[in-house]
C-alpha cells in the first residue's frame, strides 16, 4: 500500500511516478488524442462532412457510463474496505486471545506461553500466503492446519490442568473468530467481480472514447482533441482504479499492507505473552 500524507495534497497531486493509474494510462490517453485528431482532421480538412452526432447524444451516453462507473468503483472499494475490516478484526482477536492466555498461563504453565505466541504470530503470515495463491490452487491449507493445532493445544492444556475448565467458554469465541476471519477472506478472494460486468464497462469506456470526437468536432473543432483526452483519462482511470483495488489481498501498490499488519500482530502477541 502506497504511504502518503493526505493533508499535503499538492504533493499528492504531482507525484505522478507513484500513481499506477497515471503510468498505465498515459500512452492510452495519447492514443485517444491521436484518434480524436484524426477524426477532426478528416471531418474538417478532408471530407468536410460532419457525422450527425451532437453533444446531446454524448450526454446521454455519459449519464449511462457515469452510473456504471459509480457502481463499479463502489463495488471495488467495498471489497477493499471489507478486507481491511476483516484484517483489523484479526488484530483485535489475536491480541484478545493473547491477553486471555497470558492471564491463565501465568502461574500454571509459563512454558506454554511461547508456544501459543508462535501459533498466533504465524497465522497472519500463513493467511497472507494462502490468499495470494491462485484461486484454483489445490494443496495444503496451511491456515486451517494451524488453527486445528491451536484448537487441539487449547483442549489438551485444559485436560492437563494448565488452563481452567472455564477456558472452554472464554476462549472458544476467540478461537472461532479466527475461523470467521479465514472464511471471510476466502469469500472475498474467491468471489471476483463477474467477468461480464467488468469487460462490459471497459468496452463501454472505449466505445465512448471512439464516439466522442464525432460529437464534439462540430462545436469545438480541434479542441475536441483535448476534451477527448480528458474524458478518456477520467473514465478509464476510474475503471483501472476499481480494477486495482477490487483484489485487496494481492501485491499491487494500493492493495492492503498485509505484511505490515501481520508484523504488528506478531510483535504485540509476543510482547503480551512474554515471548518477544
Amino acid at each position: 500500500m502506497i504511504p502518503y500524507e493526505p493533508k499535503q495534497w499538492w504533493r499528492v497531486l504531482f507525484e505522478f511516478q507513484r500513481s499506477p493509474v497515471f503510468r498505465t494510462l498515459i500512452l492510452d490517453v495519447i492514443g485517444a488524442g491521436v484518434w480524436a485528431a484524426l477524426v477532426v482532421w478528416i471531418e474538417q480538412d478532408v471530407f468536410r462532412v460532419a457525422v450527425p452526432l451532437g453533444p446531446s447524444f454524448l450526454s446521454i451516453l455519459g449519464i449511462i457510463l457515469g452510473l456504471l462507473l459509480v457502481f463499479r468503483t463502489n463495488t471495488a472499494y467495498d471489497r477493499w474496505w471489507e478486507g481491511r475490516k476483516v484484517w483489523g478484526h484479526l488484530v483485535n482477536v489475536s491480541r484478545g486471545l493473547a491477553h486471555q492466555l497470558d492471564a491463565q498461563l501465568l502461574s500454571t504453565a509459563p512454558e506454554r506461553r511461547s508456544v501459543y505466541a508462535e501459533h498466533i504470530a504465524e497465522f497472519p503470515e500463513m493467511l497472507k500466503e494462502h490468499l495470494r495463491k491462485p484461486r484454483d490452487f489445490v494443496g495444503d491449507h496451511e491456515p486451517n492446519r494451524l488453527l486445528t493445532a491451536l484448537h487441539r493445544d487449547v483442549h489438551a492444556d485444559i485436560e492437563a490442568g494448565h488452563l481452567a475448565d472455564g477456558a472452554r467458554i472464554t476462549l472458544q469465541p476467540l478461537l472461532q473468530a479466527f475461523d470467521d476471519v479465514l472464511g471471510k477472506c476466502e469469500r472475498i478472494r474467491k468471489t471476483p467481480i463477474p467477468f461480464s460486468y467488468s469487460s462490459y464497462v471497459k468496452q463501454f469506456v472505449v466505445l465512448y472514447a471512439l464516439v466522442m470526437p464525432f460529437g464534439l468536432v462540430g462545436e469545438f473543432g480541434y479542441g475536441a482533441v483535448i476534451a477527448s483526452m480528458l474524458a478518456f483519462f477520467a473514465t478509464m482511470g476510474l475503471e483501472l482504479l476499481a480494477t486495482e483495488i477490487e483484489e485487496p489481498f494481492g501485491t499491487d501498490p494500493n492493495d492492503l499492507p498485509l505484511t505490515s499488519i501481520g508484523e504488528t500482530i506478531a510483535r504485540d502477541v509476543r510482547e503480551i505473552l512474554g515471548a518477544a
